[in-house]
């Protein structure tokens, strides 16, 4: 039997049992076990090899995402703490591998609407750090990526901080690059609440009735609330940028101008872009 084990280079059950049948041919006692116990050993292997298929193409990183449960064992076998990494690439079809690369060894991916998602195992203390700016390189300035770290157990909270960041930067007109909570921390809060989200969505929606108001508005945001550079981006007088500002703040009765009217607008920019 163990040199018909030696010799066995097949992968199906129906080749093994036959071998053995084989190798057992001049045992009659033995003939008979491998014949009754035939059937059950087809029955296991069968039952392994589905089990076998099913680990190797689990996709890891999406069941994480998604929430699904995972088997304890599987948990277990993870590292301590991970790096969470959502990115939305300006060209979806490039630099995947770029990324995977940059992940480095051990790393999960998957994808999940239209966005890159990365579980990256956290070496130590200092590491995420490496592995963001490692990311951020291959974004190449087009391109966001929205980050958090997590113990094992806490992932799911994890990816849920972290796509909702990226819906905030994404929304908010936020430059290219790298964020994290922080650098939301008040967007963050505020678009959790539905009261406030509705609210701030009220306060927005009339602006939409004005096409050329609402892009004004945008490029505004944009340009970091620079009126001369917002007026070069639309290829506008700065004077009629001035004149615009001032009917945002009639349609709105908010004065993009001031500091509370400019964060009130873009709060409610993002509020109503989530809630489409």
């Amino acid at each position: 039997m163990r040199a018909a084990g030696q010799e066995w280079t097949g992968d199906e059950p129906d080749e093994l049992v036959e071998l053995l049948t084989r190798a057992a041919a001049g045992d009659p006692g033995l003939a008979a076990i491998v014949s009754a116990g035939g059937g059950l050993l087809r029955d296991f292997l069968d039952g392994y090899q589905q089990k076998t298929t099913a680990e190797v193409s689990r996709d890891l990183a999406g069941d994480l995402a998604d929430g699904h449960p995972l088997p304890a064992d599987v948990i277990e076998g993870f590292t301590p703490r991970y790096l969470i990494a959502v990115v939305r690439l300006a060209e979806p079809s490039r630099d995947v591998d770029a990324l995977r690369a940059a992940a480095g060894e051990g790393a999960l991916l998957t994808h999940r609407g239209g966005n890159v998602v990365l579980v990256i195992p956290a070496a130590g203390p200092g590491s995420g750090e490496h592995t963001v700016a490692r990311l951020t390189q291959c974004l190449d300035g087009r391109g966001w990526l929205a980050t958090a770290e997590r113990d094992r157990t806490r992932l799911v909270d994890g990816f849920d901080e972290a796509f909702h960041v990226l819906r905030l930067v994404v929304a908010g007109l936020r430059p290219n690059g790298a964020y994290t909570i922080s650098d939301v921390l008040v967007e963050y809060a505020v678009t959790l609440n539905e009261k406030v989200r509705t609210d701030l969505t009220a306060v927005i929606r009339p602006l939409r009735a004005h096409k050329v108001l609402w892009e004004t508005l945008t490029a505004f945001v944009d340009s970091d609330y620079s009126k001369n550079k917002a007026a070069r981006g639309l290829f506008i007088h700065r004077s009629t940028l001035d004149y615009r500002l001032r009917r945002i703040g009639d349609v709105t009765g908010c004065d993009p101008t001031s500091g509370r009217g400019a964060q009130m607008l873009t709060a409610a920019m993002i509020a109503e872009a989530l809630q489409g």
